[in-house]
């Protein structure tokens, strides 16, 4: 439980990635980081996620914790006081410029749109495999629509795609600067599974338009990662928090390094927080 003593005049803006973060792959929350979250918005704090999932894709158990709203899909699409205040989906060019390159090099695609997150049967199994092979676990996504052909008026908001050895850095350079592309935050290595993003969107630009939507400064804001793509977020944001868990490249760019996600470290890095901002 936070200690209710931490609670000050000033109101904090906290942001939180939910895999390897909020919660541990392929389980639950712990307790102590429900409760924390909980507390801290009942101390007049406001709680965000921020996270590459797009808004269907999160579980209820993670919603019913409570939230002010959230970053979702890596930046793309933002939400404050339940409204949509910011959406980017890509132009039918660069869907099939993206789409036609990933078929080209044989990858394993899943394609986030507002609807659902489409992918074949296979890319399901293969996937699955993938997670339980290098991860030890699975991740469980809401509203996924299993399908051999994506609807053409689908509008995708991200793109991962899964494979078997290809780097990411080769990737990176054959789309150019048209998107970005950040290693996955499953578990999986970055030869197998990634991100494809808009160029331009991120969860620190996510952040800037909710801060902007609630008329608050980017010293009152604190992020939560564990994730390649938490970097940017970590480093934008007033305090960044990696967690015990995360990547080395996280890790060296944020202000302060809590216990892993699984040893109440959410707790933990709500706490510091609270006494380095409040």
């Amino acid at each position: 439980m936070l200690d209710s003593s931490l609670s000050g005049n000033k109101v904090i803006d906290f942001f939180f990635d939910i895999d390897g973060t909020i919660l541990p792959f392929g389980k639950t929350a712990p307790e102590s980081a429900v409760n924390a979250i909980r507390s801290l918005r009942k101390a007049g704090n406001r709680a965000f996620l921020a996270t590459g999932r797009s808004p269907v894709e999160v579980n209820p158990d993670v919603y019913a914790i409570g939230f002010d709203g959230g970053v979702f899909s890596a930046g793309a699409e933002v939400i404050a006081d339940g409204k949509t205040i910011f959406r980017k989906v890509m132009t039918d060019e660069e869907k099939d410029m993206v789409l036609s390159y990933c078929s080209k090099k044989g990858f394993r695609v899943l394609v986030q749109t507002e609807k659902g997150t489409y992918l074949s049967a296979s890319t399901l199994e293969f996937w699955t495999e993938k997670m339980r092979r290098y991860a030890g676990a699975e991740v469980v996504l809401s509203s996924l629509i299993l399908t051999d052909e994506l609807p053409p008026d689908a509008e995708a908001i991200k793109l991962l795609y899964v494979t078997d050895d290809y780097p990411i850095e080769l990737i990176r350079k054959e789309l150019g600067s048209s998107f970005s592309v950040v290693e996955n935050t499953v578990g999986l290595p970055s030869n197998m599974m990634g991100e494809i993003v808009m160029s331009g969107i991120t969860k620190a630009t996510g952040i800037d338009r909710v801060l902007e939507y609630f008329g608050d400064s980017i010293s009152s804001s604190a992020a939560f990662g564990d994730g390649a793509n938490d970097i940017e977020m970590v480093e934008h944001a007033a305090l960044g928090v990696a967690m015990g868990n995360a990547s080395p490249s996280l890790k060296a760019v944020a202000d302060w390094i809590a216990p892993a996600v699984d040893e109440d470290g959410l707790c933990a890095g709500i706490e510091y927080v609270m006494k380095s901002l409040g």
